[in-house]
């Protein structure tokens, strides 16, 4: 990594440019001895920056990798640095991250960083729900979800580790979501429906999650409308079309996304319903096409050889594979 650009990082003068960032991506041992030697006498308050900065980055462009450094971040003595290095780790390719996860939500004496931790350890349990997680890893992420859940004083990774739960074939998650849906705690029972939609298990929480759908709270609301989605209830498509037409911003995207995943014929209208009322509003607009085209597919309706421009009658075409609707 050149050195003006490392210069450039710890110059707190001026907002990190995205040359210099994005040069943190790949950074082999010789890069990072140096990137550490300066990362060292940079201030704690530079560092988080950095390490924020980079996640929007990560977000926009999937080939970065800015692992090393965050790997490295983990050691630092400042709680906050620690925190801002976790979302950095996630990677669906390589589930190597998640011990990392597993032991800092076990030992890191900073709550947020243990929230944080148990956060991605959410993604990789649902990797591991889909059976794209080895099954030894996917046992200790259970195990220590479970753990930190019944362990942790904190109320942000007892939350978090909660929704983990959902994705986890444990015989102790039915009772801790039983727990959970009938507690006074808002944002818990936000945790609770989110995790009961994670479970697919319809017949045993489309009640409690439908009954969410009237809380008072509207995060509440949303998360079951969420759930709702991944258990494809199509009982509750008119609750939903209307939190859609008269609900906050979140909610509304919650719910034109569980109508696409709900599929079926009220889950259309209701689709076509709103994208009627938000020819103005184009975010709005793209996302509603989204779940429609999201509908079609589950439903089988999408011809991928129409789509692939090949013809079926033509023997000098192979056939294209077809994903299976869900």
């Amino acid at each position: 990594m050149p050195r003006k650009l490392l210069a450039q990082l710890a110059d707190t003068g001026s907002k990190p440019t995205s040359e210099a960032l994005t040069a943190l991506s790949g950074l082999d041992a010789r890069a990072l001895h140096d990137f550490q030697l300066v990362w060292a006498n940079t201030k704690v308050a530079r560092r988080c920056e950095i390490l924020l900065a980079l996640q929007p980055l990560l977000e926009a462009n999937a080939t970065l990798d800015f692992s090393a450094v965050a790997t490295a971040a983990l050691a630092d003595p400042d709680g906050d640095v620690r925190t801002a290095a976790v979302p950095l780790l996630f990677d669906d390719v390589n589930p190597k991250p998640a011990t990392l996860l597993l032991d800092l939500l076990q030992s890191d004496p900073h709550a947020p960083c243990r929230a944080a931790a148990a956060r991605e350890l959410v993604e990789y349990a649902a990797l591991g729900a889909t059976e794209d997680l080895p099954k030894n890893m996917m046992a200790r992420i259970e195990a220590g979800v479970l753990r930190a859940h019944r362990t942790d004083a904190d109320p942000n990774v007892k939350r978090t580790t909660l929704e983990a739960l959902g994705y986890c074939l444990l015989p102790e998650v039915n009772e801790a979501l039983l727990a959970a849906s009938k507690t006074s705690d808002a944002k818990l029972l936000a945790s609770a429906c989110l995790a009961m939609g994670h479970t697919c298990d319809s017949a045993r929480w489309s009640k409690l999650v439908a009954g969410s759908l009237d809380h008072a709270v509207d995060f509440v609301r949303t998360a079951a409308v969420h759930a709702c989605g991944e258990l494809q209830l199509q009982s509750a498509v008119p609750q939903i079309l209307e939190l859609a037409m008269d609900g906050e911003p979140d909610t509304v995207s919650q719910a034109v996304w569980a109508l696409g995943e709900i599929g079926g014929t009220d889950a259309r209208a209701a689709l076509y319903q709103l994208q009627g009322l938000a020819e103005k509003d184009a975010e709005l607009s793209e996302e509603i096409e989204e779940a429609i085209a999201t509908l079609e597919l589950l439903s089988g309706e999408i011809d991928f050889d129409l789509m692939d421009g090949t013809d079926d009658d033509d023997p000098d075409v192979e056939d294209s594979p077809r994903r299976k609707a869900a």
